[in-house]
């Protein structure tokens, strides 16, 4: 009997009612977790929490936007957002919404632990840094407007996959499938999370001394009950809501066909998915493996699980016919953790929709707990002492990902400056065109700015960036958003059937480009502003 349990007990024996005893264990067990994580949070997002950092869809959807919602397949998304916006109203508020952020993906990394029968301090530790510095959710950070209900969707997911594994029978299908189809309606691109921890509580299962397989083989299939209803549930109200509202999906990044498989497409999906797995420790994967560091330790992660999976295989106390199940589930996990290349494998995949990558760190951490009991005791030393060795990886990629982070934050600052600053001289080379008046309307011709002297060399310093979003040709495209937000500067916009009769006028042809002497002028009534031909 383990000494907490013990305690608890105790407690109980004692005169303490049990809900508070063991309520009181509960929290005493993921305090230390909880709260290094939160500490973690903190050093990784404290510079964007502090500052007022835009990217292109953070400064357009200043003051009062939450992004994408059931158009793009995020109908609780724009239901919750609006719920909100009722009561508190709708801002970027950095400080708040980070924060929060921050405590709720804490929270789910409690329940990753919890689920997963972490018992190692270390063990739970770092599955707390990891998760909370993994890329994928740094990349959600630079969206502060939205990243509140993104770390929601994913404490869902959690909720959900803690509900199918711990509530027996029909409750646990329904309440963890009704979980997993709201975190869907938020941010699809969470169920690998889900589909990847029921592998490794399978796996955990599986390798656990002699586990009998039929109970492990009904938990596989209430399992997937729960991602199938789930996504059937999801799917079920998105229809209604598109039908209530009169709408349909949009076709950005093929939202419309995520999801629409062939057979002929699955060999090559599932490829992508392994090679997007192994290809971790060589080559640079969605900037969650950035730096040679973060490389080794994902090489480290890899061939530490498939040594303690093979010894658990041939030496450990495992039973024969679970030993072929076992191997069914360490070899689907690749696929599991990339499952986001077989739902969005016709659109671009984006770092942040990877965060199942992260649970590859937990392999390794969930297959020493069976080994750590199985192994001899003269053996026990030898793996201990692996396992130090790894920990110490696995805590210098997370304190690398802090630093990517703070790196790719203070890029973004830079950046904000030298746009804000680009858009002022704009708005003032407008404002002193000769018969300037305001209430001409202004036609910009073109999207992006080619512009030789507008250079960042901030950015292009540094080599580790989240998919780019603090490079200046991003925010360009946001320009009016810029003038709008940072300079004031309303000034009405003529309609884009307007530009494009204005662009086939011989007097805008022979414009020059901007920023060029003669790139704005006042054609038809109109003040224009030549992009680009």
């Amino acid at each position: 009997m383990s000494t907490r349990v013990r305690a608890i007990l105790e407690s109980i024996e004692a005169g303490e009612p049990r809900r508070k005893a063991w309520g009181r264990a509960v929290i005493g067990k993921y305090r230390e977790m909880f709260l290094v994580t939160l500490c973690a949070g903190l050093a990784a997002y404290g510079f964007i929490m502090a500052n007022v950092l835009n990217n292109q869809d953070n400064i357009s959807n200043t003051p009062g936007g939450y992004g994408a919602g059931t158009a793009s397949g995020r109908w609780f998304l724009e239901w919750l957002a609006e719920a909100v916006r009722n009561v508190w109203g709708t801002n970027t508020l950095p400080v708040f919404n980070g924060l929060l952020s921050i405590v709720f993906v804490a929270l789910a990394a409690c329940l990753t632990v919890s689920v997963l029968e972490l018992r190692a301090r270390p063990s739970m530790i770092l599955t707390g840094l990891l998760f909370v510095t993994f890329p994928s959710f740094a990349m959600t950070m630079l969206f502060m407007f939205t990243v509140g209900y993104y770390a929601f969707a994913l404490l869902l997911t959690l909720a959900g996959v803690y509900a199918a594994k711990n509530w027996h029978g029909l409750p646990g299908i329904i309440v963890g499938a009704a979980c997993m189809a709201f975190a869907l309606g938020i941010y699809q691109a969470y169920l690998p999370v889900a589909a990847a921890l029921f592998l490794l509580i399978l796996l955990r299962r599986g390798c656990d001394g002699q586990a009998p397989v039929l109970p492990i083989l009904l938990n596989g299939l209430r399992f997937l009950a729960v991602l199938a209803l789930g996504l059937s549930l999801y799917m079920l109200i998105l229809r209604l809501s598109l039908s209530l509202g009169g709408g349909v999906l949009n076709d950005y990044q093929q939202i419309d066909e995520m999801g629409k498989i062939t057979l002929s497409e699955l060999p090559g999906m599932f490829a992508a998915t392994y090679r997007d797995f192994l290809g971790l420790p060589f080559s640079e994967r969605y900037a969650i493996n950035s730096t040679p560091v973060i490389r080794f330790a994902f090489l480290c992660a890899l061939l530490s699980s498939a040594a303690l999976f093979a010894w658990l295989e041939v030496r450990g106390q495992v039973r024969r016919d679970a030993k072929l199940l076992n191997l069914l589930f360490f070899a689907l996990f690749p696929a599991a953790a990339f499952g986001i290349v077989i739902l969005c494998y016709h659109s671009n995949i984006f770092g942040r929709m990877v965060y199942g990558a992260v649970t590859a760190y937990f392999l390794p951490l969930v297959l020493l707990e069976p080994v750590r009991e199985q192994m001899p005791r003269p053996g026990v030393t030898v793996v201990n002492g692996a396992a130090v060795i790894l920990s110490v990886l696995l805590f210098l990629a997370s304190a690398n990902y802090i630093w990517q982070s703070n790196e790719n934050y203070m890029v973004l600052y830079y950046t904000n400056r030298q746009t804000e600053n680009y858009f002022a001289s704009m708005v003032n080379r407008i404002r002193a065109l000769p018969g300037y008046r305001q209430d001409l309307y202004i036609a910009f011709i073109g999207e992006d700015i080619h512009d030789a002297t507008f250079y960042n060399s901030v950015y292009r310093h540094s080599v580790h960036h989240y998919g780019g979003y603090t490079d200046n040709s991003n925010y360009l495209k946001a320009g009016k958003s810029y003038m709008s937000h940072y300079m004031g500067f309303q000034q009405s916009t003529a309609s884009d059937d307007t530009a494009r009769e204005l662009a086939d006028t011989p007097e805008v042809r022979a414009m020059p480009c901007y920023p060029d002497d003669g790139s704005i002028q006042i054609v038809g009534g109109y003040i224009v502003v030549k992009l680009e031909d």
